[in-house]
């Protein structure tokens, strides 16, 4: 078993992005807060798929060809290569947990 506290993890930049909770050889994950006008950009990933759950906030989450307004509790799953990214458009800092599972472990 491995415990951690995402309060002895460091943003990836210097006060907002994601904490890597865990980054395993099959998965990685963490959590991410965007203040407001934070973005990740679109992007993709060539073997993982990735699952999003919002605990705070309302962004705009942008995957393919989609952009939905976020609800507090929503939860996504972005496929394998499909473009996404979330735009934090509002005036609260958002807050969300992130998996990234590889696909040779599906």
């Amino acid at each position: 078993m491995k415990r951690i506290n995402e309060k002895d993890v460091s943003f990836k930049y210097e006060n907002s992005g994601p904490k890597y909770l865990f980054n395993e050889k099959n998965f990685s994950g963490g959590v991410a807060y965007l203040n407001p006008g934070d973005e990740i950009k679109i992007h993709t990933h060539e073997n993982e798929r990735e699952i999003f759950y919002f605990i705070n906030g309302t962004p705009l989450f942008i995957a393919g060809n989609e952009k939905i307004r976020v609800n507090e509790g929503d939860g996504f799953v972005v496929d394998i290569m499909e473009p996404h990214g979330i735009l934090n458009d509002t005036k609260q800092t958002v807050k969300l947990t992130f998996t990234k599972i590889k696909e040779d472990k599906l």
